[in-house]
């Protein structure tokens, strides 16, 4: 009786063995690509067509699995509308009402991507890429890049990044390194400020597309810092709220001047909406222009409603009781046309 369980003790250790020895020398499937974002003389392109980007800025959404879920149930919302672009930030921005600081961290203090984060970083890209949607995703922002140790942690956080980027062949984006360059008085470490800017942005450049060289790059300055937007391996002119217009290359408005603001997010006078209008109008004649339309409405966490971040449209931000971001989608699909990659289409 002995000797029969140890031969059938040895048979399974035996079938165990091999079945994980040949499942280790079974090939890994390689992903499968996304449609590949480009810039040619300043033109982006997607999968090889030119394309014409509107905006919606969404940072907080990696901030859980259901905040991200919730974003991809209104990714056709936003298609139908005209949008076919939209950010997201490893390191979240203002949280807003009622705690600035309750955006999300996707790194440990080493540099490391919390594995969470790649994931659902990666769900988000391939929905986009579903709808022939861009993303851009930002890295670090001023509220949160004390939470890296040092500089070798900055190097290690965008290494990290830039490798789930290559290694799922994720290519539909395109990244800003650092949102508010040299702020005056939030940017912590020495490598997001000037002097020699220019330099040091070369340098946080060197570091990802050593990793990634496919990935289009660019770091976006604070508007009152004095920060150029180009340096020597800039791709991406990324500008934000009141600063002119590059003159050239592909320029993104990464950040709209807020005319909402939190606690009263969601909500325009006839006055903000003209200005938005007029705003949006601007960026109507060129294709190498792009705006990523920012609200409190969308980005705080939780917000004076308690729903946010919200990425619905939302009310006709008229009041308390009307908030929303709907203005904007309306213009966009009168003006623009829906989006139905890799054109924008107005109705009849």
């Amino acid at each position: 009786m002995r000797r029969w369980w140890i031969a059938l003790i040895a048979l399974l250790v035996g079938t165990l063995f091999f079945s994980s020895a040949r499942a280790e020398d079974e090939p890994t499937p390689s992903p499968t690509p996304t449609r590949e974002f480009a810039i040619k003389d300043g033109q982006p392109l997607l999968g090889g067509e030119p394309v014409k980007l509107w905006g919606l800025r969404c940072n907080n959404a990696l901030m859980s699995p259901a905040v991200t879920e919730r974003l991809i149930n209104n990714l056709d919302h936003m298609a139908d509308h005209g949008i076919n672009l939209i950010s997201v930030c490893l390191q979240g921005t203002n949280g807003g009402f009622p705690n600035v600081n309750a955006g999300p961290n996707a790194y440990a203090f080493n540099g490391r991507i919390l594995p969470g984060f790649g994931r659902r970083l990666e769900q988000l890209v391939r929905e986009a890429d579903k709808r022939g949607m861009v993303v851009c995703l930002g890295l670090f922002m001023p509220r949160k890049d004390e939470g890296l140790r040092d500089e070798a942690a900055v190097k290690r956080g965008i290494e990290e990044t830039a490798k789930v980027l290559a290694d799922n062949k994720l290519r539909n984006v395109f990244v800003n390194l650092y949102q508010e360059f040299s702020h005056p008085y939030r940017s912590d470490h020495e490598i997001f400020q000037e002097p020699d800017g220019a330099a040091k942005k070369a340098k946080l450049t060197g570091w990802f597309k050593a990793v990634a060289p496919e990935v289009e790059v660019g770091i976006c300055p604070n508007h009152e810092s004095g920060s150029t937007v180009d340096y020597p391996g800039c791709e991406v002119m990324f500008f934000q709220e009141g600063m002119p217009i590059p003159e050239s290359g592909f320029a993104v408005n990464v950040e709209t001047a807020d005319r909402d603001a939190s606690g009263h997010e969601g909500v325009f006078n006839k006055y903000h909406i003209a200005s938005l209008k007029k705003e949006w109008e601007s960026y109507q004649g060129s294709a190498r222009l792009a705006l990523l339309f920012r609200s409190p409405y969308v980005e705080d966490v939780t917000g004076v409603q308690g729903t946010g971040p919200n990425f619905e449209a939302g009310g006709g931000g008229t009041g308390e009781n009307d908030r929303g971001i709907r203005p904007y989608y309306d213009w966009l699909k009168t003006n623009v046309g829906r989006w139905q990659y890799p054109k924008h289409v107005k109705s009849d």
